[in-house]
């Protein structure tokens, strides 16, 4: 019997051989770094050997050395955010200027994303403090009517669009339609005249049942431009502010990194909206959907714990998600196929260690797969059979 095992011994040394050759071939076969690519790794490398000769001096240097190394290139990457950042600042300001505030919006976002500390994309964004305006009227579009004769009626100037744009939150000064209503605020410097607040003030005492004031006209003829006037009194006065709060920014870097597929980044920025405020629904809703989104890229890279990782952690925001679920059991399916696969080729070519590692990996996802404890008592018989061998020798 012990002699009958012994081709058996020999194959198997033959083939640890064989692949032992081929790993150290594959580790010649790399290619070598080229010089000055990892330069601040060299040095570092010889400034502990300093050390451990005891020459503290040369190490100093050889320290420095890297550092400095380490510094020039972490100022080149910062320029280079920089340069990329300025170049959204600068193509936000031109959509700003045309009004469209939405697209605007994003890239002053993702200029902030780049270089966290813009100032001008900081002053842009952040909370400008209490409202400048306390009044405002309410204006009903007409059939073909632009914001900037809406801006000439009330202010007589056209350039002051925008303030009625970003007042009403507009994403684009030039999306009007016939009947929508905006809100025309009474801004510093240019105030309603007295003849359209006593006007307004008429239609208003009229919609509620009073009398008009005397001097007020509330004829049809208005054709709704002025609805009414709300002042600081009012139970609906104005209480929003005219900028973004850290959160709110971090929520609109999360949705414009989700809309461009970085959906580990987008993470990153809901988490951080998600850390001061755990139950902000909207949020949530993003969160699932950016881990469902990076599980689809995992699962078609056939990264299949990665993506399965991913689905679970989409259904923690949303259990009852059927697709997530579905694609969540397709992930472990192909994951224990694949893996269980492996291993029978392995077994097949007498590499037991490794077949027996793969079938592990099945049996830790679901251990009455198929056959898979049959085959992993079978395999570390063998192996327990042939190191009892090697070890008799």
């Amino acid at each position: 019997m012990k002699y009958r095992l012994i081709p058996l011994l020999l194959c198997f040394t033959f083939s640890a051989l064989t692949l032992g050759g081929c790993a150290a071939l594959r580790k010649k076969q790399k290619v070598a770094e080229p010089p000055g690519v990892r330069l601040e790794r060299i040095l570092l490398e010889r400034a502990l050997e300093y050390e451990r000769k005891g020459q503290p001096h040369k190490a100093l240097q050889s320290y420095e050395a890297a550092l400095a190394v380490i510094v020039v290139k972490k100022k080149g990457l910062e320029d280079s955010l920089r340069s990329k950042a300025e170049k959204h600042y600068r193509r936000g300001l031109a959509l700003n200027e045309q009004g469209k505030y939405g697209e605007a919006r994003h890239e002053f976002l993702v200029a902030l994303r780049l270089w966290p500390d813009f100032p001008e994309v900081v002053e842009l964004l952040k909370p400008s403090g209490p409202p400048p305006y306390r009044r405002y009227l309410v204006h009903r579009v007409q059939e073909g009517e632009f914001l900037s004769a809406i801006a000439e009626k009330y202010y007589h100037d056209q350039s002051k669009f925008g303030v009625i744009a970003r007042f009403n939150d507009l994403e684009d000064a030039a999306k009007l339609y016939a009947g929508m209503e905006l809100k025309i605020p009474e801004i510093e410097g240019v105030r309603f005249s007295q003849y359209e607040t006593k006007r307004v003030g008429a239609i208003a005492a009229t919609k509620k049942g009073g009398s008009p004031e005397a001097g007020g006209q509330t004829d049809s003829s208005s054709k709704g431009f002025m609805s009414y006037l709300l002042s600081d009194d009012s139970s609906v006065a104005l209480e929003q502010e005219m900028g973004y709060d850290p959160v709110e920014i971090y929520q609109e870097q999360g949705v414009s990194l989700l809309e461009e597929g970085e959906y580990l980044a987008a993470l990153h920025e809901f988490q951080k909206v998600l850390n001061t405020d755990p139950n902000r629904k909207q949020v949530r809703e993003y969160m699932a959907w950016a881990h469902y989104r990076q599980g689809e890229v995992h699962f078609n890279h056939a990264q299949y714990l990665e993506a399965r990782s991913q689905f679970q952690k989409a259904l923690v925001f949303d259990e009852d998600w059927t697709a997530c679920k579905e694609y969540l059991t397709r992930a472990e399916d192909a994951y224990k196929e694949v893996h269980y696969l492996k291993g029978i080729q392995h077994f097949e070519e007498q590499r037991l260690k490794e077949a027996i590692e793969e079938w592990g990996l099945v049996s830790d996802i679901d251990p009455d797969y198929k056959q898979v404890q049959s085959y992993l008592a079978r395999a570390q018989k063998l192996l327990d059979k042939i190191q009892e061998l090697k070890e008799v020798r």
